[in-house]
């Protein structure tokens, strides 16, 4: 090439949002809370047309957006200075910072149109919102291990209105400027950004645990017990899904309390039954990704060959429905008594949508054969959340179902059983070693 193609080469125009889906899609670590956003995101939407008064369930999940949207960010930034290919690919470093400020900024918009169209007088609760997730990223630029205690950043979602209410006028007006001030910080620590072996260890830590950051519950007796209840289907995710059925329930129950105390609406069993219907989605999601890990699943000695690890595998789908079933019925139970509108019935329709939503994940997942089929899978996770979301509202404005509802639960959990025994005779169909 002359010097002249190579300058030419060199300074032509690059798609800076090319490989959006590679970078953020494929990855669970950011998709994961992309999806708490984009949920958080629909409860807004839902709220905004059914009760538009509501400001403090607006903030609640306003604030669940932000701060997801900033812990994906937060992920990326770590996965950037973890791996070699911020220096081997030409444009990689820059592609990921301008996608994540591009996120962020359309993040910031959104909940810039959702304040402008409520009755809010003032923004200091959406700023001290984005104050805890630009503070939150800052930390992670500076020592990723913070990103460890990525759990508890969410607890600040029911805490920061309240927080709001006891701080003076001339301290809420001034939080504007906090952002700003973290905008300026984050910048100057991208600016130096490099690789790091601490946020190697933070990114290979979350590979191998199936992208569960958190307190991991390591030898634990009771967590130990439901990992070997639902092995094999939890061989490809790992930890990841123990950990989800074990402290979304306490997490559900202290939610429970706290709306109680704080006399706030928070759609506890709506969230709930999202993230164990995700749970149940990474089981396939997971296995597609990991497609080579069959073969040592394979190799294992608890299984009679291929049949007996099909069967098996099965098997244990089966079995973590009755784990969700008896979870939602416990969580439901435990709701109904401080909310006279959770009767029996209406119990029973949460736990049968969450049922047959889990059980369609699973059933289409197993028919995939490559990432974009189980991506398309997962769309059961949306259909699942209108479905409930719509027959809530319906609770809260008539104080009461209709049979349309239950009938339709009944014909979807009819729909899911059979869809689970044919999807029995699609896994590995090819052979383990295949898709």
């Amino acid at each position: 090439m002359t010097n002249s193609q190579i300058k030419t080469s060199k300074g032509a125009f690059r798609n800076p949002y090319k490989g959006f889906y590679s970078i953020w899609i494929r990855d669970f670590g950011s998709l994961s809370f992309l999806v708490l956003a984009l949920l958080g995101l629909g409860l807004t939407a839902l709220t905004l047309l059914t009760q538009p008064e509501k400001v403090e369930m607006i903030n609640l999940t306003l604030g669940m957006t932000i701060l997801s949207v900033s812990t994906s960010v937060a992920w990326q930034f770590i996965k950037l200075t973890a791996s070699e290919h911020a220096v081997l690919i030409p444009h990689y470093r820059t592609q990921v910072m301008v996608q994540s400020i591009s996120v962020f900024i359309l993040m910031s918009l959104i909940c810039y149109i959702v304040f402008e169209s409520t009755e809010q007088k003032s923004i200091g609760v959406l700023m001290l919102f984005f104050s805890i997730g630009m503070g939150f990223i800052y930390a992670c630029l500076i020592k990723p291990q913070r990103f460890n205690l990525s759990v508890f950043v969410f607890v600040f979602i029911p805490l920061a209105p309240e927080v709001i209410v006891y701080l003076p006028e001339a301290v809420v007006s001034y939080l504007v400027l906090l952002p700003v001030l973290l905008g300026f910080l984050i910048d100057r620590q991208l600016l130096r950004l490099s690789w790091n072996d601490d946020a190697r260890a933070i990114y290979l830590n979350g590979i191998e645990t199936g992208w569960m950051i958190g307190p991991i519950a390591g030898q634990n007796r009771w967590f130990m017990k439901l990992s070997r209840y639902l092995h094999p289907a939890s061989y490809f995710v790992g930890p990841m899904l123990g950990m989800i059925l074990i402290a979304a329930p306490i997490l559900s129950v202290a939610a429970i309390f706290l709306s109680a105390y704080m006399e706030a609406d928070i759609p506890v069993l709506m969230v709930l039954s999202q993230l164990i219907i995700m749970a149940s989605c990474l089981i396939h999601w997971t296995r597609v990704q990991r497609w080579r890990s069959a073969e040592t699943l394979y190799m294992l000695p608890n299984f009679s060959g291929k049949t007996g690890l099909i069967s098996q595998f099965f098997n244990s789908q089966l079995r973590l429905l009755a784990v969700v079933i008896v979870i939602m019925s416990l969580i439901s139970l435990i709701s109904a008594q401080f909310n006279s509108q959770i009767t029996l019935m209406v119990g029973l329709h949460v736990v049968a949508c969450t049922t047959w939503a889990s059980g369609l994940a699973l059933a289409f997942g197993c028919m995939s054969r490559s990432v974009l089929q189980v991506s398309f899978s997962m769309l059961v996770v949306i259909f699942s959340s209108v479905w409930l979301s719509t027959s809530l509202v319906t609770l809260r404005e008539d104080n009461g179902l209709s049979l349309g509802y239950y009938w339709g639960d009944l014909g979807l959990l009819l729909l899911m059983a059979v869809l689970l025994v044919i999807s029995k005779n699609k896994l590995w169909k090819n052979g383990v070693a295949c898709l």
